[in-house]
């Protein structure tokens, strides 16, 4: 007997909600940092390099002065504090090569960075040349598209040479590492509004708004920063318990199943070529954990990474970003 084949109809609702679930997936597909959009601000325009004011020009702790001229023609970066460092090599602190920026105009002179970019100070000299080189061979992206810091990396990464790349590594990974960035718990926090080179500015009127599921993480001082103060702290605004949670995701390995302390150490000061994450701000440590969980990042160093990413939500990563950038390098 042949066996009658017999159609079903599909129910409305049903089909609408696949159909929802299909959208939804495309829009995730479409957007990979939908879901932690405030590690990756980006907005059309820039404060920096704006108009400074007439000078005298000093920033605390260092005795140097600059006329409005001085500072207009000195090279930058400026070096404020060069009790701070060892002399630096021309392709970190310039004047450096045409078509090659100075690694120390985005990572300062001290290695601890803009709020855009990598903390550099005390990472293993080949660790940061792995890094770079992933750049250059397109292993290492951001999960967001034009990502102004990734695009400057990539840049940079194709026009440095294997010796100027060992000794901008070498300089950075005998930096002593300090801890430029605070953290507080808050429900509120200045209002912000995204730059063109991606961090966040204070809104002009200072008024606060709720802090929502996000990190917010602000310079202390613009404009010191502006003129490459690298004693400039950044605060990271914090939801309430967000260092709790993360310190427990740290510990246990939360969904990764893995805790941090494995690899990086007991105080997570980094062993051998894995980097010490303890103190990093948490804007640059949440990008870094989405982009492995996300496939930007695909050197081979960071493969046991991308399976611990992969276990973690974009609240995981916002709390274990509190929890490091609250602890002491």
């Amino acid at each position: 007997m042949a066996m009658r084949k017999t159609r079903q109809r599909a129910r409305p609702g049903v089909l609408a909600a696949a159909l929802l679930i299909l959208v939804s997936a495309c829009q995730r597909d479409a957007d990979p940092i939908s879901a932690l959009a405030w590690a990756y601000p980006h907005g059309p325009t820039s404060t920096y390099g704006q108009p400074l004011g007439t000078g005298p020009f000093r920033v605390p702790g260092s005795p140097l002065v600059l006329s409005r001229a001085q500072m207009e023609a000195a090279p930058r970066p400026i070096d404020w504090h060069p009790q701070d460092h060892p002399p630096a090599p021309a392709v970190v602190g310039g004047p450096g090569r045409a078509g090659l920026t100075p690694c120390a105009e985005c990572h300062l002179l001290n290695g601890a960075g803009f709020p855009a970019s990598a903390d550099l100070a005390g990472l293993p000299a080949d660790y940061i040349i792995e890094q770079v080189m992933a750049f250059r061979n397109g292993d290492r992206r951001s999960a967001a598209r034009g990502q102004p810091s990734t695009a400057e990396m990539i840049k940079v990464a194709k026009a440095v040479s294997p010796t100027e790349l060992r000794q901008a590594a070498t300089y950075f990974s005998q930096l002593p590492r300090s801890r430029w960035v605070k953290v507080v718990e808050s429900t509120t926090a200045p209002q912000t509004y995204p730059d063109k080179y991606g961090w966040l500015n204070v809104a002009p009127g200072r008024g606060t708004e709720p802090i929502g599921n996000r990190v917010v993480e602000l310079s202390s001082d613009l404009r010191r920063m502006m003129i490459d103060d690298d004693h400039v702290v950044m605060t990271d605004y914090a939801p309430l318990g967000a260092i709790d949670s993360g310190r427990r995701i740290v510990m246990t390995g939360g969904g990764g199943g893995m805790p941090c302390q494995s690899c990086h150490g007991e105080r997570l000061e980094g062993i051998g070529m894995t980097p010490p994450i303890a103190g990093r701000p948490a804007g640059y440590v949440a990008r870094t954990l989405w982009d492995m969980r996300t496939g930007a990042r695909a050197n081979p160093g960071v493969a046991p990474m991308k399976v611990v990413a992969r276990g973690l939500s974009a609240a995981d990563v916002r709390d274990v970003s509190a929890y490091l950038a609250s602890l002491q390098p």
